[in-house]
């Protein structure tokens, strides 16, 4: 923290991801007032903890509210027992929403529940069940990820096994359900993933990830970005990171520089996974790179983004296919 957050400002802090709970809030405590004396957090807006069911307990959340903590995500991934069990993970519904009323009851007022879809054996008709559990607890913020096999895990050597995905087409009609439902309960459709109570409860510390506003990762494997030009992590062993700390050494281990074009494909493929969109005109003044007019016109004739201004802002539909138009429109 001293050697690369003192005497810098801050808009938002977030503790997470992984499960930061495993560690004990006196530890958060302290973090954050030493961060307090550290930098200049006079203008933090959002001060975010993730959290899994069953890795907090009430009088922890407690103790973490009262340390300065504002915000809770919390990893809930399904209210269905058997698709917890499938994901591996250890809680039960009945420990999410205990974990829910433990939150409320310590004094968080802006929290945010994650839900996964396409999961093996998951159907459609049990997401939507999963989604309409949402109205009756009524958190301000709602991720929806659709689920990421990593090579060489565990659920990795099932799927190729016993388990199976649900198909592509079952996807997309999860992703369409959760946006229809969400939408009926009040929830603003902001990111591809990300539903808002309102603009109120957008997450502004994810917000600035997809604005490409700078910011500083602490800790092992942590990453870092300038705003601009430059990516950075931190070394990802535990002991080298700690070494590198303890002689007063820059844990960063490697860095990456974003060429223009980089640049360019960035903004495109972020801008249009959120409901604020792109300005072509100013990704091309800032970049030098030409944005391919005549697909982004294709773009708007199948009804993928609409025009408002100078800005193009992408559907719901549109928003599943950030990552190929922006290849396609640079392309």
């Amino acid at each position: 923290m001293k050697l690369r957050a003192g005497n810098s400002s801050f808009l938002t802090v977030y503790a997470g991801g992984g499960t930061p709970t495993l560690v004990p809030a006196v530890f958060w405590a302290e973090f954050l007032t030493r961060f307090d004396d550290l930098a200049d957090t006079s203008g933090v807006e959002e001060r975010t903890i993730e959290t899994n069911p069953d890795t907090v307990t009430e009088s922890e959340l407690f103790a973490l509210r009262q340390a300065g903590f504002d915000r809770l995500s919390i990893g809930v991934q399904s209210f269905d027992d058997s698709t917890l069990e499938i994901l591996g993970r250890i809680h039960t519904s009945s420990r999410a929403l205990e974990t829910f009323r433990s939150a409320r009851k310590a004094g968080f007022e802006n929290i945010s529940i994650d839900l996964m879809y396409g999961i093996p054996k998951q159907t459609l008709k049990g997401w939507r069940e999963d989604i309409k559990r949402i109205e009756d607890l009524a958190p301000e913020h709602i991720s929806c990820y659709e689920l990421s096999v990593e090579e060489g895990t565990p659920m990795a050597r099932d799927i190729s096994g016993e388990l199976s995905k649900p198909g592509e087409e079952i996807c997309r009609d999860m992703y369409f359900a959760a946006d229809e439902i969400l939408a009926e309960y009040g929830y603003l459709h902001y990111e591809v993933s990300n539903y808002a109570k309102g603009n109120d409860f957008i997450s502004r510390h994810n917000s600035a990830y997809w604005d490409r506003t700078p910011y500083i990762g602490l800790g092992p494997s942590a990453h870092s970005f300038d705003g601009k030009y430059t990516r950075s992590w931190n070394a990802g062993s535990i002991e080298e990171y700690l070494r590198k700390i303890s002689n007063g050494e820059s844990p960063v281990a490697d860095r990456e520089e974003i060429s223009p074009e980089q640049e360019a494909l960035e903004t495109l493929m972020l801008g249009l996974r959120c409901t604020t969109g792109i300005e072509p005109d100013k990704i091309e003044a800032d970049t030098g790179v030409m944005i391919n007019r005549n697909y982004l016109n294709a773009m708007v004739r199948n009804h993928r983004i609409h025009i408002s201004g100078n800005r193009f802002l992408p559907t719901a539909e549109g928003m599943l296919f950030a990552d190929g138009d922006s290849i396609n429109l640079i392309g």
